[in-house]
């Protein structure tokens, strides 16, 4: 008996751009709303010569919620069979099938897995939580989380990996299939990007498709209307996009902080993809986006293939850990120098006594950055503030004219116990926060919108993004603080000392 050789597409007969379907081995895997009825989806039989279909059937435990369209049996060459998922009523879930092909002597040839996934209704709380899709798809992974919602805090979620770039792994293209999509309703531009001259630029691919005949923004497999699945990007490192119609969400949360504060910090995760038998896929990632802030990551979802995640360091450290090089203090009514080692250096970290007030400042000036910081505080604090808040602060685009003073023209970023990342605006700088200029003055404070600062002792991350009068504070992973056009857009950074002792580690920047 000869073999048949399969291979299966599915796809909507009203758009004009089709997605294909991605699960190993011969499966065809549909969705719908329940009570509702799925886009067809369509097998074609690719057959050696002198090979005849004789029927093909339905079975399995949910064999009645899938319904064969029509089959056609091979002239020769091939047939293909056209199929519908229909959930009941009240189904929501997976359900599984199989349709069975038969040659004429009623011999079974071929078994093919269908799988169906049922949601409750459109969007919001109606949507397929990423576990339960990535389970319909026939994929294996540890998303970290398994109900809708979760966050979007940077930090790694279950098998998520840190690389936010990307190589081309082989020769040919780089595939970028959209295999789910659950967000409003609307064309979907996507594709990757590129880091070039301080600008992430956007290289389309394609264009996510808007709802037709059938729902396409709440579905597996959504339609592409133009464009390709596929890209070259030569030999270049790069990033994926997604562009809603508010905002775009990046691969690296640089560019996130960087252009869309307001939105999503962490806008995609990334996971190795593995099968149902938990084997890794060569080159092969999911990448999912997060368009709100739900964290439900299910918003647009590609499996790309044919890629190596890109793990070079793009920060760099501008404290050694062993001495104040690239760096010089100053003190109030002593100078330059630090007779009473008011900055010194234990165990690779800068530890700031904070008797005396001033600060340890960068030599070198800075454009459109992304820096960082761990900062905690000590036990001591010092007249004539021995009573008050513990205080120190992050002051940056210090311009190069600026002599040493208490306090240079600059942006400060406030670290003081429950008031970190408070804009401080200093000698006479200025900034926009919800579209308010504060008045020029010697210095002027401006509240964040949350605290997130840990308990006193505990270690805390301070990040600052400045790019073109942008200014983003960002404390333990979230957001709080976020000021357009500033008077003072690049220059040094400083570390305060302010009558409290501070130990601070990990002083790293990214030049963007």
């Amino acid at each position: 008996m000869k073999l048949l050789v399969f291979f299966f597409l599915a796809f909507a007969t009203a758009l004009p751009v089709l997605s294909q379907p991605t699960s190993s081995g011969n499966s065809l895997i549909l969705s719908s709303i329940k009570g509702k009825t799925s886009k067809p989806g369509t097998i074609i039989l690719l057959l050696k010569k002198g090979v005849t279909i004789g029927s093909a059937k339905l079975s399995g435990p949910a064999m009645e919620n899938f319904k064969l369209l029509s089959f056609i049996k091979p002239l020769g060459k091939d047939g293909k069979a056209s199929i519908q998922y229909s959930p009941s009523a009240n189904f929501t879930g997976i359900q599984r099938a199989t349709l069975q092909v038969s040659n004429t002597a009623g011999k079974i040839v071929q078994s093919i897995d269908l799988t169906g996934l049922s949601t409750k209704g459109l969007e919001g709380e109606n949507e397929a939580p990423l576990a339960q899709v990535i389970d319909a798809l026939g994929y294996k992974i540890d998303l970290g989380w398994t109900t809708l919602a979760n966050n979007c805090k940077p930090a790694l979620q279950g098998e998520e990996i840190s690389s936010a770039l990307f190589k081309k792994a082989h020769a040919g293209k780089v595939e970028m299939i959209p295999v789910a999509r659950y967000s409003p309703d609307f064309e979907l531009p996507f594709g990757y990007y590129t880091n070039t001259n301080q600008v992430a630029v956007k290289h389309q691919a394609g264009i996510l498709a808007k709802s037709g005949d059938f729902v396409e923004h709440q579905v597996l497999f959504p339609a592409i209307a133009s464009g390709q699945s596929s890209f070259d990007p030569g030999s270049a490192t790069f990033g994926f996009y997604a562009t809603g119609p508010t905002h775009s969400g990046y691969s690296e949360d640089v560019w996130n902080m960087a252009l869309h504060p307001k939105d999503a910090l962490h806008a995609v995760r990334t996971y190795p993809v593995k099968d149902k038998l938990g084997k890794v896929l060569a080159n092969t990632y999911l990448v999912c986006f997060e368009e709100a802030k739900n964290g439900d990551y299910n918003d647009y979802v590609f499996l790309v293939k044919n890629v190596v995640p890109v793990k070079e360091e793009k920060f760099s450290t501008i404290f050694n850990g062993k001495d104040l090089s690239g760096w010089h203090t100053f003190l109030r009514g002593i100078g330059t120098t630090d007779p009473n080692k008011n900055f010194r250096i234990q165990n690779g970290m800068l530890y700031v006594i904070g008797k005396d007030l001033g600060y340890a400042i960068t030599d070198k000036s800075y454009s459109n950055f992304h820096f960082k910081v761990d900062f905690k505080w000590g036990e001591k604090r010092w007249p004539p503030r021995e009573n008050n808040k513990r205080d120190a602060g992050i002051c940056y685009n210090i311009p190069p004219s600026e002599s040493d003073s208490i306090w240079p023209q600059s942006i400060e970023c406030q670290i003081q116990e429950g008031d970190t990342g408070d804009f401080w605006l200093l000698g006479y700088s200025t900034i926009e926060v919800d579209g308010k200029k504060n008045v020029p003055a010697n210095h002027t404070q401006i509240v964040k919108k949350k605290d997130n600062e840990k308990p006193t002792g505990e270690w805390n991350t301070v990040e600052v993004v400045s790019y073109n009068g942008r200014c983003v504070h960002i404390v333990n992973g979230e957001i709080v603080n976020v000021g357009e056009n500033a008077s003072t857009k690049a220059g040094r950074i400083l570390l305060q000392s302010e009558f409290s002792e501070i130990y601070y580690r990990n002083v790293q920047i990214r030049e963007l």
